[in-house]
């Protein structure tokens, strides 16, 4: 050999420099990355709501007799109140109200962390009739991302009983989740 020897590697800066390239580029890409997964979580919980208000709707028509979606904690009986947040029943009954001889058509979960959901008009209930009406009047639900990394989302519910996406109010107006 002629005695000649060249080392390979990085030089201090170079090193510096290349790992800085690589930070920027991994907090640029893992918030990105943490928008994607809230937003196909937004997507999949809207989209459970939906199935439900169709199921709750044809089963109405199906059953020829009332059908109710309502909030509910424990998953048995109705709340007394319009927190969708926690889960809902579906079932059939006469008096808008889970008797222990109604059978349970279906039941939702709790909504993921950090995705909320409320009612416009605060319902309580949707009653479903044997026509497919939702009963009562026109009612929104408006999804919401805590974070801010999912776009809020709304489920328009006419009384006719079907229900439409949108990225806006109802109205045509921007979402507020404040």
């Amino acid at each position: 050999m002629n005695g000649i020897h060249h080392e390979r590697g990085f030089t201090l800066p170079e090193l510096l420099v290349s790992l800085a390239v690589v930070s920027i580029l991994t907090v640029g890409t893992g918030n990105m990355l943490a928008r994607f997964i809230q937003e196909n979580r937004m997507a999949a919980e809207v989209n459970t709501f939906v199935t439900t208000l169709h199921v709750a709707r044809s089963e109405a028509v199906k059953r020829n007799g009332r059908v109710v979606l309502c909030p509910s904690r424990d998953g048995k009986t109705c709340g007394n109140s319009m927190d969708w947040n926690t889960g809902w029943l579906l079932f059939r009954s006469n008096d808008r109200e889970r008797n222990r001889d109604e059978a349970l058509l279906q039941s939702g979960n709790p909504l993921q962390p950090a995705i909320t959901m409320h009612s416009s008009n605060q319902r309580k209930r949707i009653v479903y009739q044997q026509d497919g009406s939702a009963g009562g009047t026109n009612s929104s639900f408006t999804f919401c991302d805590r974070r801010g990394l999912a776009k809020p989302r709304v489920i328009c519910l006419s009384n006719t009983g079907r229900p439409r996406l949108s990225l806006t109010r109802c109205n045509g107006k921007p979402v507020d989740c404040a």
